[in-house]
């Protein structure tokens, strides 16, 4: 399997997580990787180009964003080089960094910062969630930092009334 297969999904670059296989996720690490993940980037600002109307289309998610948030937001995260966490073959958390998920209502996306038992992760939780949500807020999503169960900081994303 070629490194395009291993990281397209019919022809579409596949996002990390953080729910990814160890291996997945840290092949993340290659310039190919890197590669694809700046013309991503440059994808994204096209779109806001072509789509958003106003005198800054950049500023704000398009439409197309907001349709795929979970996505969109997995691969800012990861472009701007925060890493994703990684799970092992139990389903147990293998590596510290960024966890996305589907957020509790349509139209929102949570981000965690989570790791391996002893990772020190909660420790590190509020420095790289603040990390993360200023690569969000600098590409114009809104994100609310929650206190969960335990304590537990997560972000709350969402794209705005754009």
């Amino acid at each position: 399997m070629t490194m395009k297969d291993q990281h397209s999904q019919a022809g579409r670059l596949r996002v990390h997580t953080g729910a990814e296989p160890p291996d997945e996720a840290e092949s993340g690490q290659t310039g190919a990787r890197s590669a694809e993940l700046r013309s991503a980037l440059d994808g994204i600002r096209n779109i806001r180009n072509l789509t958003n109307l106003g005198s800054d289309p950049g500023a704000r998610p398009a439409e197309w964003e907001q349709r795929r948030l979970l996505r969109t937001v997995s691969l800012l995260l990861e472009a701007e080089g925060l890493p994703p966490s990684a799970v092992d073959r139990a389903g147990e958390l293998a590596r510290t960094g960024y966890r996305t998920s589907e957020g509790d209502q349509a139209g929102q996306v949570q981000v965690r910062w989570v790791g391996p038992r002893g990772s020190g992760a909660r420790y590190q939780e509020q420095e790289q969630l603040q990390r993360c949500q200023a690569v969000l807020r600098s590409w114009g999503f809104e994100t609310v930092e929650v206190r969960g169960p335990g304590g537990r900081r997560y972000l709350e994303v969402g794209a705005g009334l754009g």
